[in-house]
Order: structure tokens, then C-alpha cells, then sequence
């Protein structure tokens, strides 16, 4: 299980915390969850003075279930919550209702508790329900979603209806059966119910011109292969060669044309605006609930547009998502501020028209200034320039193509301002700013970027300008080549040092073979004496055992430096000691900050606090997550920079210590999944296939797993799962 803390706002810090706690029926991946938990940190922050802390827990349904799972369940809330008691439980999905009525008495027998998303056929099994027990239902409408689809294709008169194994898919199946009865006469209904996946896209694929598709996803199908019922309504979507409707609006924008339904972040808001209530000190019996969660037709525009449904056969209230907008609703802003610049040069033509003629005057004395000292800089082989401080309208852009400077051109300097290597900006703005405070000249080398992305030097000497205090006026000259054999000399002095280092490295090699000779000298000694004293009588035993004694422990001496030696070359067994992981993930990100700037990968790290210590080899655990995290920056090697986002989290997970890294590459394919840990075996066409078989063997060294997965939103995760130390 997880535990979220939603933020609190600086406000509520001094305000007593008042627990709130989600349950959730489902793995907190579902993007439905993911909504709902959003929508309420959102409104709870709204009223910071009510000072409401959340925390969500997950049942994983159905990947887990059963009386002993949820005993084990009921037991671990208990303890967890033992001295941060909720004052009151939200159910988000039936499965969290039902395990609250059946365990409240062990758990939370205080709290109120506020159901969500649950229908109106399980409430109305479960009745009756406590009178602390309220909540808004919420009726996926099947026959109206049904319904609407014929109306927009009143040629398709087949629905095909697609559902899965688990528990939750059955009940859907039984849902649906139920309902069948009540839609309109002169429909054919088939069910396509617990088919494996490869299977279901076959048939789904050869579906007849009259067919339309339900379905609410699935979370295994008959193959037991596990899903998010996103994953599995994409799969669908991309196999049904025919339009696929559900009841769920969080799956719009994988390939469905929508259903009628509501947003389980309104249903979250709602549920959110109650619990305030109840903390305000409201009665569950005395709160205004709606009998019924309002529903609405969610549609997406593109699968609107992609099956021919006309726009004028949509509902007034009909919900559309990823709509192309207008010419006009897209640029209403941009054409209205045309309009007023067009008025507004009207008017300014006529002022213009008046000054021509002393404009003319002016430039013409400006070009013959210009022209003399444009002479003078020739001379000198330099280029001349010009810069304005003052605000101006015609400011260059990014992407304006910068004028070229010669001895006979006066340049605007600020097209060499916006080309200016960013490290050295701040340096040079504070030059000018200073030489147009104090009217002093200023002298300034800095970096540019030349079209083609390479770095050229330039040195800029200026001086404000007499007549016109908010100008400075100067010289530029390339320096790049100057700069380029400073460069030159440096490389070469970092050569000499580097041949230093490797004198060094002879130097250590004689030391080592210092240590070597001296016990060796001294094992060679004492052999020899023993050898004379044996040819002795009578023999001296006392002495010939301090000889003998001597031996061994110069023998050991020696010993012990060739197995220092050794183990810098070969395996051997972890050293275990304890171990923070959180503080490994952090050392290990440090080591890592040079390559991931290097790759324009960014690090982000969701670590959870107080985790208990493990027991592992510090150096070998290191040399894993480090392997990990080079793969991960790999894998985003294609992206574009800004999505090259690299995740690395711990968490606590039954008694295991969790570190996943994921990235937002390509992901693993599934071909792939059964081999990657096999030694040799490499997606990369320069890999040598050993880094991920060395991870597996450390972790197991350390009696933990690593597994990989691919994440909904793509990429790979890897999490490795490692056992916590055991107490002295």
C-alpha cells in the first residue's frame, strides 16, 4: 500500500490536521483514480482552515482479493491508522464499499463513511445501509449510450459487447444482459466475454459493416493476462473495424467514440464538498445529496469526425473533447489586436507624413557620421556598432537573421546580445550597465552562437555615447582564433598533468611491490636459519618454533596484501552491512549529475521518508542502480529534449523496500520482456547484453527481484523489490 499526504497550505500549518481517507478499489495507475485524487486535493486546499490532511490506499482490485487478502488488509489500516484515525472514509468504487461494510468494525467503526462511483444495483443489494453510510450513485448509462450510438448510426444493427474475467468484468456482463431487454426492439446483441486478447482482436477485426462495440475495458482477459482497462479499450479501439463506445469518460482518447457518463473528477469534487461538510460539523443524514450522479454524452471530436457523425446530430449538452478550434476561436485574440494596429496607423500616418522631412534631414547627417567612422574602423580592422538601452518596438528576435558585421557597416549590437552564449549574458549585460551608469569605458570578451551552433569568440570595447546618454557606441573584433590556441595551451598542460598521474601509478606498483618484498625477504631469512639449525645437534626446538612462527605470520602478511589486490579484480560475496536506500539514490544521483546533463536528461526523485534500513553491499547495490540509470538515459536518447524526464522512487510495499527508475523512452517490447535479463541478449546494437543479467544477480545476491514493466503513459519501469533488514 501507498500513503499520499496532499499538500497543506502555509495557512492551515497551525490548524489541528483533519484526516480524510480514500479508499480506492482499484492500483492507483487507474487514470480514473489518478483524476479523482487530483479533483480532491483540489478542493481541499480550497479551505485551508479546515486543515484536511488526505491519504489514499489502494485495494488493486482484482489483481488481489479474497477473505485472506482482506484480512490482511483490514489488519495493516488498522495498525496503520491506529494514531492518525480518519474522521471520515471515502469508498471510491463498489469493491471499497464492500470491504468497508464488511470490515468496518475493525478498522474505522467512528468514521462516516461517503461512497463514490458505486451503482445503483450494488447499493440496492447492500441495503440497508448504516445511517453514517451516504453517498452520491453513479449510473454508467448503458442503454442510453446504446441508444444514441443508433441514432447517429442507424445503419448498425449489431452490438457487439466486449468484456473480461475478473469480477469486476462478470458483473459488468451481468449488467449488461440485464439491460439488453430494455433497449429498443430490432437490435442483435453479441457477447464477446473472457476471449483471450489475441483472440478478441481477430474478431474484432472482421466485424460486419452493421456492427457497433460496447465496452468498458477489462482488467484480465481469458488468457489471464493482465490490463488497465485503458490499455485494453486502446487495443480495442485499434482492432474494432467498427465504432466502440464505453461508459467511462476518463477512457476518451484511446480510439472510442464516448458514452454517456460522468467524470470521476466531478464525482470526486462532489464527494470533496460533502466531506467539507461533515468536518464542519454536518450530520451524513442532514447533507444534500443528488439521488443520482448527473451523466452527460462524452464524446471525442476526432472519432466524431473519423465515423461520419454529423456535428448538427449532437446533443446541445453533449461534452466534446480534443475539438479542433475554429480560424476564429484560435486566433480571436491576434485579429482583434490587428484590427485596432490597423486602426491606430491610420492615425499615425498623418503625424508620420510631418516628420518626413525632418526625418530625411536627420538620416542624412546620421549616414555621413556613420560613413567616417566606419572609414576610421576600417583602418584599424575593426567593426564599429551601436547600441539603444532604451525600450524600442523593433527589439530583434530569436530567429531574425543577424546583420553582417564588417569595417563599413554600423551594426545594432543587440543582434549580438541575443546570440550571446548564455553562461557569459550576465556578464556582459552587467559590463554595459555599468558603462552606461558611470560613462566609463568598458572591455568585454564573451562567446556567440554562429549560425551552424558553433562557439566564436568576440571581444567588444564601448563607451557611452555624449550625445545621447541611452547609447553606447564601440568596436568589435573575433578573437576566436586567439582563443582557440589559449585553448590549445590548456590541453596541453592537462596532457603534461595527466602524464604526472601516470608516474604516479608507477610509483604505487613499487610501493606495492615494497610490501611484497619485505615479508618475502623476511620468509627467505628465517627459512635459511631454520635450514643451518636443523644440521645442529642437538636441536634448538624453542627457537626453531619462533622461526617457524615467524614464517607464518610474514606468510599472512603477504597474504593479506595480495587479497587486498585481489579483490579489486575479483567477485566475491557482498559485504553486507545496513544500508539507506534513499541516501544510495542520492549519492548515486550525484555521480550520475554530469552523464544525465550530458544526455538532457532530467532527474526527478518521489522518495519516501523513514524507510527502514536493508542489509546489502553498498558498492554492488551502487554499481546496479547505477547500470539502471544509464539505461534509462539511453532509452530517451530519440526524445526531444524537454521530454527526456528520468523517475526514480522508493516506497515500502508489504515489507519490501521498492526503488523503481522509469523513463519516458520507447518501453520494452513485448517481445522482448521474456529475454532481456538473459545474459548477451541486448536491444542496443552496440550493447554487449551483460548489464541488466549483472542487475538480476546482485539483487538476487541480496535475496530481492527486479522486474520490468511498461508504464500506461509509456516507457519502461524497472523496480527492484529488496527485503528490509531484519531487527538485531
Amino acid at each position: 500500500m501507498l500513503l499520499w499526504a496532499m499538500a497543506i497550505p502555509p495557512a492551515a500549518w497551525a490548524a489541528p490536521a483533519r484526516n480524510v481517507l480514500v479508499l480506492y478499489s482499484y492500483s492507483r495507475l487507474l487514470p480514473a483514480n489518478v483524476e479523482a485524487d487530483r479533483a480532491f486535493g483540489e478542493t481541499f486546499a480550497a479551505r485551508p482552515e479546515l486543515g484536511v490532511e488526505m491519504f489514499a490506499e489502494f485495494l488493486d482490485r482484482p489483481r488481489f482479493g479474497g477473505e485472506a487478502y482482506e484480512r490482511a488488509v483490514a489488519a495493516s489500516l488498522r495498525e496503520k491508522y491506529a494514531g492518525l484515525m480518519p474522521e471520515v472514509v471515502i469508498a471510491a468504487g463498489e469493491e471499497a464499499l464492500g470491504f468497508l461494510l464488511r470490515h468496518r468494525a475493525e478498522v474505522f467503526p467512528q468514521a462516516p463513511i461517503l461512497h463514490l462511483s458505486v451503482t445503483p444495483e450494488f447499493l440496492a443489494a447492500a441495503e440497508p445501509l448504516p445511517v453514517d453510510v451516504v453517498g452520491v450513485p453513479a449510473d454508467f448509462d448503458f442503454v442510453n449510450t446504446v441508444e444514441q450510438a443508433r441514432r447517429w448510426h442507424p445503419q448498425r444493427q449489431h452490438l457487439v459487447v466486449v468484456t473480461g474475467t475478473s469480477t469486476w468484468g462478470r458483473a459488468w456482463e451481468r449488467r449488461i444482459r440485464s439491460l439488453a431487454a430494455s433497449l429498443s426492439p430490432g437490435l442483435k446483441v453479441e457477447f464477446l466475454a473472457g476471449l483471450p486478447t489475441g483472440e478478441l482482436e481477430g474478431r474484432l477485426r472482421g466485424l460486419p459493416d452493421d456492427a457497433f462495440v460496447f465496452s468498458p475495458g477489462y482488467f484480465l482477459d481469458g488468457a489471464g493476462q493482465a490490463f488497465m482497462p485503458r490499455e485494453s479499450v486502446k487495443l480495442i479501439a485499434a482492432a474494432s473495424a467498427a465504432p466502440v463506445y464505453s461508459p467511462y469518460a476518463s477512457l476518451l482518447g484511446t480510439g472510442i467514440v464516448g458514452g454517456y457518463s460522468a467524470t470521476f473528477a466531478d464525482m470526486a469534487r462532489l464527494g470533496a464538498r460533502a466531506v467539507l461538510e461533515l468536518l464542519a460539523g454536518a450530520t451524513p443524514a442532514s447533507i444534500a445529496l443528488p439521488a443520482t450522479m448527473p451523466m452527460s454524452m462524452h464524446v471525442d471530436w476526432r472519432q466524431i469526425r473519423r465515423w461520419g457523425i454529423e456535428p448538427r446530430d449532437l446533443r446541445a449538452d453533449t461534452v466534446l473533447h480534443f475539438r479542433e478550434p475554429t480560424f476564429w476561436e484560435a486566433n480571436r485574440q491576434w485579429l482583434l489586436i490587428a484590427g485596432a494596429v490597423v486602426l491606430l496607423q491610420a492615425g499615425f500616418i498623418a503625424a508620420l507624413l510631418l516628420e518626413r522631412r525632418r526625418r530625411r534631414r536627420t538620416a542624412a547627417a546620421l549616414a555621413l557620421s556613420e560613413q567616417h567612422m566606419s572609414l576610421a574602423a576600417g583602418a584599424a580592422g575593426l567593426s564599429m556598432w551601436a547600441l539603444d538601452l532604451a525600450p524600442r518596438r523593433d527589439a530583434p528576435t530569436a530567429d531574425a537573421p543577424a546583420p553582417v558585421a564588417t569595417p563599413h557597416v554600423l551594426v545594432d549590437f543587440a543582434f549580438t546580445l541575443e546570440r550571446i552564449h548564455p553562461p557569459d549574458r550576465d556578464r556582459v549585460d552587467e559590463a554595459i550597465r555599468t558603462a552606461s551608469a558611470s560613462g566609463e569605458d568598458f572591455d568585454v570578451e564573451y562567446r556567440i552562437v554562429a549560425p551552424d551552433g558553433t562557439l566564436c569568440w568576440q571581444a567588444a570595447r564601448g563607451r557611452a555615447d555624449p550625445v545621447q546618454p541611452q547609447r553606447l557606441i564601440g568596436v568589435v573584433s573575433d578573437i576566436t582564433q586567439r582563443r582557440l590556441a589559449e585553448t590549445a595551451a590548456a590541453q596541453d598542460h592537462a596532457a603534461l598533468q595527466h602524464m604526472t598521474r601516470v608516474a604516479l601509478l608507477g610509483q604505487l606498483s613499487a610501493s606495492i611491490a615494497h610490501q611484497l618484498n619485505q615479508p618475502l625477504a623476511s620468509i627467505l631469512g628465517n627459512a635459511e636459519a631454520a635450514q643451518k639449525m636443523l644440521q645442529r645437534e642437538p636441536l634448538d626446538l624453542p627457537e626453531l618454533r619462533d622461526i617457524c612462527a615467524d614464517i607464518v605470520a610474514e606468510d599472512q602478511r603477504a597474504a593479506d596484501v595480495i587479497r587486498r589486490l585481489g579483490a579489486l579484480f575479483r567477485r566475491s560475496p557482498p559485504a553486507l552491512a545496513p544500508l539507506d536506500v534513499n541516501e544510495l539514490v542520492r549519492d548515486t544521483g550525484e555521480l550520475t549529475r554530469t552523464n544525465l546533463l550530458l544526455h538532457q536528461v532530467a532527474l526527478v526523485t518521489t522518495l519516501a521518508p523513514d524507510l527502514p534500513l536493508l542489509e546489502g553491499d553498498r558498492v554492488q547495490l551502487q554499481q546496479m542502480l547505477l547500470n539502471l540509470i544509464v539505461n534509462a538515459a539511453d532509452a530517451m536518447n530519440t526524445l526531444p529534449e524537454t521530454g527526456r524526464v528520468m523517475t526514480i522512487s522508493s516506497a515500502l510495499e508489504a515489507g519490501l523496500i521498492c526503488l523503481c527508475v522509469a523513463d519516458r523512452g520507447p518501453g520494452v517490447p513485448a517481445a522482448a520482456m521474456d529475454k532481456l535479463f538473459e545474459p548477451f541478449w541486448s536491444t542496443k546494437a552496440e550493447g554487449m547484453g551483460i548489464g541488466l543479467a549483472v542487475c538480476r544477480s546482485i539483487v538476487a545476491a541480496h535475496h530481492g527481484t527486479l522486474d520490468v514493466a511498461n508504464a500506461p503513459d509509456g516507457g519502461a519501469v524497472f523496480c527492484v523489490r529488496l527485503p528490509v533488514r531484519a531487527a538485531p
